[in-house]
């Protein structure tokens, strides 16, 4: 077979599956593989990987040639990483203002210094630099300075306190760690120019320091709480002062349009939580693991611009809470939250929905008169099969257009007694269990389904006495086909054999 009869696209996906260091040899074949392998549209899907750590010793061959034309390169940890080759290579590529990278990450410990310290003065150099991956294991005792005109998205995370300064006029993504107090001091220094912050608290006596920061210029912020078993924990100052409600915080949050706060270690109180009231430009809230008592709740109803709003794994102290909120589209419940049916959403599109009950035969009516412009559900992890009946009301959505039921076992029969939805046009079943005979009603039931997608489910088959069709996908793709029925990493189960 000639592969040069195949076009340029199918080439790329097979020069994909070599390892970079074939693909340099693949180069010297002919003048077309070498331009298909070394064209910016390539290169630029490509990560050159120094010192991966299934290796033993660095890649031999990576020339300053080479690495200059790399969009992507990844830097980890390695007994060989300080060797005089690499130190070489990186100096003339990197010192020589040439180098084409865009996305430079950095995986080490600080006995690397001489590779790290080398990489990070040669930053201002690097003229097409727009993303920077800092993780350092140890201490790094002198500090980093990072300095760059061009970068614009920066990931740090410090296992031991470094100090870091920056030099960034054009940064405006972080995604910061903070362990010690150096990380807040560094967030401060920069936070005026951010538009988008990831801040991920190790240590919770540095939480109340973030609202001591300027957020002029914010449009997304995400807080999430985590704990560390090596970091001793003192105080937290919250308890120690009154949060500043008026203070530069609050005055600067007001361009803020999307929140997330993930509060896995119960700190975040709505003494914080009030610091987001100035926020009356928010769109898209994430609240999870959060106590949604009546404060919590009129704290949300304020944000009365908000288009979506997540409030999974959070769970309720008050069974009569309710939303107003005129805009809202898109709606994650709570785990076990029934109370917010109680509001009539018209403006809702998208829900996704738990259940903790195990008689669900009334949920969908009670979805269909509180938001009646459905056209997106998905259920997801029930605590108990979804049963029989489950669907026998689903034709009240009149506006469904996409179902999806994910992570959870489903009865055969939902289906059989599920009415005629002739507006249903997706339906996705995403680590499901059932029999495969759930699928025989599918047909009747969603006459006009044009896609159907099967994932990683496990059905089964009860073999009996009586000859009956076994339905395969094969036989099922005939009986819709009209339909686009994917079925990846799915299997149906017999007693005979593992699978179809």
């Amino acid at each position: 077979m000639n592969l040069n009869c195949f076009p340029y696209e199918v080439l790329c996906r097979i020069f994909d599956y070599l390892p970079w260091k074939d693909r340099q040899r693949v180069s010297l074949v002919c003048c077309r593989w070498n331009d298909i392998i070394n064209t910016d549209h390539y290169m630029r899907r490509q990560k050159l990987v120094l010192y991966n750590y299934s290796k033993a010793k660095f890649f031999s061959g990576v020339g300053v040639e080479l690495l200059n034309r790399q969009k992507h390169i990844e830097l980890n940890s390695n007994a060989m990483l300080d060797t005089e080759e690499l130190l070489q290579t990186i100096g003339e590529s990197f010192g020589g203002g040439e180098a084409m990278v865009t996305s430079l990450s950095l995986f080490l410990r600080s006995e690397h210094r001489l590779a790290f310290g080398l990489v990070v003065v040669n930053l201002p150099n690097l003229a097409h630099l727009k993303e920077l991956n800092i993780s350092a294991n140890e201490a790094l005792r002198t500090g980093v300075r990072i300095e760059s005109a061009c970068l614009e998205k920066l990931y740090i995370s410090f296992y031991q306190n470094s100090r870091c300064t920056l030099y960034t006029p054009k940064l405006h993504t972080l995604h910061l760690t903070v362990r010690y107090r150096s990380e807040i001091d560094l967030l401060r220094s920069i936070s005026a120019q951010l538009v988008e912050l990831q801040v991920s608290f190790i240590s919770k006596d540095h939480v109340a320091t973030l609202f001591d920061c300027n957020v002029s210029s914010l449009k997304r912020l995400s807080i999430s709480l985590r704990s560390d078993k090596y970091i001793v924990y003192n105080v937290s100052p919250v308890l120690l002062r009154p949060l500043d409600r008026e203070g530069v915080f609050a005055r600067t949050i007001v361009g803020l349009e999307s929140l997330e706060v993930v509060n896995v270690c119960n700190i975040l109180d709505i003494s914080f939580l009030q610091m987001f009231v100035h926020a009356r430009s928010l769109k898209g809230l994430i609240m999870n693991y959060i106590k949604l008592n009546v404060e919590v709740n009129q704290l949300i109803n304020g944000f009365q611009l908000l288009r979506n709003l997540n409030l999974q794994g959070s769970h309720n102290a008050d069974d009569s809470q309710q939303l107003h909120l005129p805009y809202l589209e898109t709606l994650v419940v709570p785990y076990k939250q029934l109370s917010l049916f109680k509001t009539e959403l018209k403006t809702l599109t998208t829900l996704y929905y738990s259940n903790s009950t195990k008689h669900q035969s009334q949920f969908i009516t009670q979805i269909a008169k509180a938001f009646p412009n459905l056209s997106f559900l998905c259920l997801q992890n029930f605590d108990h099969e979804l049963e029989s009946h489950a669907f026998r009301n689903l034709n009240l959505l009149t506006q469904l257009r996409m179902l999806v039921i994910k992570d959870m076992s489903v009865s055969s029969q939902l289906f059989v007694n599920c009415p005629n939805v002739p507006h249903l046009e997706r339906l996705v079943t995403d680590t499901i269990v059932s029999e495969v005979s759930m699928l025989e009603a599918i047909p009747v039931r969603f006459p006009a389904l044009q896609s159907y997608v099967i994932e990683n489910c496990f059905l089964y088959l009860i073999p009996d006495d009586h000859e009956k069709f076994d339905m395969t996908f094969d036989a099922f793709r005939r009986l819709m086909p009209y339909c686009c029925v994917s079925t990846k990493d799915s299997t149906i189960f017999t007693a005979k054999h593992c699978g179809i």
